[in-house]
């Protein structure tokens, strides 16, 4: 198979020449160019995916699953197979994807994997994504870039981050959340994420129902207080989430009093008081 490999230059603390480095095994190994490094901008990324999406069997992403979205918003991929080598922060899709290993061991179980077809969320009329979210986790990333900008990265940057959002810049408000034909309120919504798959970053197990060939949208609703939010997060690390209320089926619409910003696949999207998510069955042809 020929083999092209998209790298995001910006995504993760990782500096440049060390991803360069580490890049070069992996192509040495997938006997690949590497594309994207002089981009600057998702834009920029989109447009560079798109250009050489046409001229190879598999395009490999390597960054996080921020650039996996960029890709998988920008390219046709139940024609093109994508392939995913990590090199972002948080990383949530290398969970899901059960990669163990360096860069290097990865790209090997993509040259010798095999295509899976696997459903993806839609958001809207055209936002694709893996793993989704109304609420706290908006704000957190706004903070957690923050930390970003000054060098300070990983998971203790993002629970400060959190630390910080749920104590002083979020506000919570009512939800009306419908999946399929059944409706229930939320009061004083802290988050509703909606996934594919269980992972989020850092190796957090936040929705362990939810998998990414079972044809549902997974939704989680959240509203625990402190104390709640660290059994949670305790117990994301140790097997499982054991919070919130989870429905699950091909749909939902999110209603909201007040709007909340929306993040797709770790990245901001925007704020709103109406969401509606689907379930795009095999939209992602992905081999590893």
């Amino acid at each position: 198979m020929h083999y092209a490999i998209i790298a995001n230059s910006i995504s993760g603390t990782m500096p440049l020449s060390k991803k360069l480095a580490i890049l070069d095994e992996s192509r040495q190994i997938l006997n690949a160019k590497i594309h994207g490094l002089d981009t600057r901008t998702p834009g920029e990324l989109a447009q560079c995916a798109r250009k050489i999406a046409a001229s190879c069997d598999v395009l490999v992403v390597a960054g996080g699953d921020g650039s996996f979205s960029v890709i998988i918003n920008s390219v046709d991929t139940t024609r093109i197979p994508i392939a995913f080598l990590p090199l972002g922060t948080g990383n949530a899709l290398r969970y899901a994807l059960g990669y163990e290993g360096g860069p290097e061991d990865i790209a090997r179980r993509i040259k010798h994997g095999k295509i899976h077809e696997l459903d993806l969320l839609g958001c809207g009329e055209n936002k694709r994504g893996f793993m989704m979210s109304v609420g706290i986790e908006g704000t957190v990333i706004q903070m957690y870039n923050r930390y970003l900008s000054r060098g300070h990265g990983g998971f203790c940057a993002y629970l400060a981050g959190f630390i910080k959002a749920y104590f002083r810049e979020y506000r919570r408000t009512n939800a009306r959340i419908t999946v399929d034909n059944e409706t229930f309120r939320v009061k004083n919504l802290l988050s509703l994420m909606v996934a594919k798959q269980p992972y989020y970053g850092f190796g957090m197990k936040v929705v362990p129902m939810a998998t990414f060939n079972d044809g549902l949208v997974h939704t989680l609703s959240v509203n625990s207080g402190f104390f709640g939010c660290a059994v949670g997060a305790v117990t994301s690390f140790t097997g499982g989430n054991q919070i919130g209320q989870h429905v699950a089926g091909r749909q939902a619409l999110v209603r909201l009093e007040t709007p909340l910003p929306l993040q797709i696949d770790g990245d901001l999207v925007s704020h709103n008081d109406v969401f509606s998510f689907s379930v795009l069955p095999k939209a992602l042809r992905i081999k590893y």
